[in-house]
Parts: C-alpha cells; sequence; structure tokens
C-alpha cells in the first residue's frame, strides 16, 4: 500500500511511479483528490483519504474502546509520505499492520537537492524494496505519454494558455500574460489555432481580468473549472499548451501534449512537468527578454 496526499501536481507526480510498477506489484493507492481520479488506473485499488475512515491514522488509537481499523484488508508492506515530525502517523500505521513493515518517507526531497520529486519517490519505494529503478522511471516518462484516452485528438485546434496556478509566489501579472498570449498567437504557423485559457478556482480574479480585456483577444474561450472530462478534451486537442508550475501544467505534459512550463520561484530541476514533449523557460522579471524566450519555447517545443 502507498499513501500519499497532495495537491494536483503533488499527486500527478506520482503517476510515473506507479506506471512503472504496473505488473510488477499490487498497489493499494491513497491520496485525495482532484489528483486521486487520475490514479485510477495505474493501481488495483485507488482510496481517498477524506473518506472511509482515512482519518483514524492521525488520531490518537488510545482514545478509542476498541481497536479502530482501516479500509484495507491487509499488505505486505506499507509506504507513506507524510510531514511526520512526531512519529504519530508511523506508529500508528504500524498498529494498524502489524504484519507488515512501514515506512514513512518526507513528502518531497529536501529543498535545493538536485534530484526531481519523481526520481525522489522511486528512489524510497526502491528502497522500501519494490521492484523498481528511477533510472528506468525518469527514461519511460520522457518518451511516452502516461495518461492515455479518448480525449487524444488527431486535430490540435488549440493553444490553450494556464496563466495562473495554486500558488501566487508561482504567477507572473495578468498584464505579463495578455502580451504572452497575443505574440504567441502572431507566430505565423499558430494563427489559426483557437485560443483557450483556462482557469482554476485559484484563478477566479483573473476571470474578471481576462473577461474585461477580452476585446484584445478575440476570439479566446475562456473556460473556469471546467469537469475533469472537459479539461481532458482541452489538453488533448491542444497543440501548445503554456502554463505557469501548476498541477494542470503536469497533467497537460503527462498526456503528452506540447507543454511549455513558466517557472518563476520554484525550482524546475526538482519540480519540472515530465512527460515525451516538454520545455521548460524558467524567468523571475517579466520582461521582452523573457517573452522573447517564452515565444521561442512555444515554437519549438
Amino acid at each position: 500500500m502507498i499513501i500519499r496526499p497532495g495537491a494536483l501536481g503533488d499527486t500527478l507526480l506520482m503517476l510515473p511511479v506507479l506506471r512503472e510498477l504496473e505488473g510488477k506489484a499490487t498497489i493499494h493507492f491513497v491520496g485525495r483528490e482532484p489528483g486521486l481520479s487520475h490514479m485510477r488506473d495505474a493501481v488495483f485499488h485507488a482510496m481517498d483519504l477524506e473518506r472511509a475512515g482515512w482519518h483514524r491514522l492521525f488520531s490518537d488509537l488510545s482514545c478509542f474502546s476498541e481497536p479502530p481499523s482501516l479500509p484495507v484488508p491487509g499488505a505486505d508492506r506499507v509506504i507513506a509520505f507524510f510531514k511526520d515530525e512526531n512519529g504519530t502517523i508511523g506508529q500508528n500505521l504500524k498498529g494498524f499492520f502489524p504484519n507488515a513493515p512501514v515506512w514513512v518517507f518526507p513528502s518531497f526531497p529536501p529543498k535545493g537537492g538536485e534530484i526531481h520529486v519523481v526520481r525522489y519517490l522511486a528512489d524510497c519505494l526502491e528502497s522500501a524494496g519494490l521492484p523498481i529503478n528511477s533510472d528506468e522511471v525518469m527514461d519511460n516518462a520522457g518518451r511516452h505519454p502516461l495518461i492515455c484516452g479518448p480525449w487524444a485528438s488527431e486535430r490540435r485546434d488549440r493553444m490553450v494558455f494556464h496563466p495562473g496556478s495554486g500558488g501566487p509566489h508561482k504567477n507572473h501579472p495578468p498584464d505579463f500574460w495578455l502580451d504572452i498570449i497575443q505574440k504567441c498567437m502572431k507566430i505565423s504557423r499558430f494563427s489559426r489555432l483557437k485560443p483557450t485559457l483556462l482557469l482554476g478556482p485559484a484563478e477566479a480574479s483573473l476571470q474578471n481580468f481576462f473577461s474585461r480585456h477580452k476585446d484584445l483577444l478575440t476570439p479566446v474561450k475562456i473556460h473556469f473549472c471546467p469537469e475533469k472530462e472537459m479539461l481532458l478534451r482541452i489538453l488533448g486537442s491542444a497543440a501548445r499548451y503554456l502554463g505557469h508550475d501548476s498541477g494542470i501544467t503536469h497533467l497537460s505534459g503527462l498526456m503528452g501534449t506540447p507543454t511549455v512550463a513558466l517557472f518563476k520561484q520554484t525550482d524546475p530541476v526538482q519540480w519540472g512537468p515530465v512527460g515525451p514533449r516538454i520545455q521548460i523557460v524558467h524567468g523571475r522579471k517579466a520582461d521582452r527578454e523573457l517573452i522573447e524566450r517564452i515565444t521561442t519555447a512555444v515554437n519549438s517545443v
């Protein structure tokens, strides 16, 4: 059993590891939505940490009159990724699974370390005895899409932009995005693509901004908080995708969509999206030079 809670991007970075374990191990995976739904095809059983009694994992078990249980019948080994400073989660897991070895790893590698999160996750699972090799995981993640389905379209007729993320420190200002979108749509080979903006819950304020400036972006289509199937169809029909370091950017890369990821303050060495067609543009200053690097990446990815 593998337990890894987290936001969309954190969960999606587990997918290359789970794909590598297909046919090698029977995985019960515990995580959180919205990322959990993308794990279901890669594991034997996917469970939502927010449901079905998983809160007991964080409880003081001495408060229960009878020993509680978790919604898993058993496990050969238990591997969890948590910030568990006082050891409560580790001790509880050992109580719930007394006959299985338990490993609790930090959720992420140390900041500033020269290791990608996907490689870190693979290394942790290998050290816990699973049949996996981090070099193979990274190599395979860069060779072909890991999220496949009926959403992929032979007619890729969109240019998709995601001008936000869950962390304001990651984001370039909306005025800068107006310039980026206009410059990208002026690239001659993309002039016939449909400009499409993806906005999630964290970008509610941007919806008003881009709606007010829609005359500058005609005929842009704005999608606010699309459901999973619509989101996948949009990304699957994109000739190019451009976005910040976000969960949607990771999703685009894993689907094989030609993806340009903008990194402002987060570290692309650790957090760069994985996939067969990825370009990363790292820069903090929203200036003309950065726009030139972005349009070059969009043109060449």
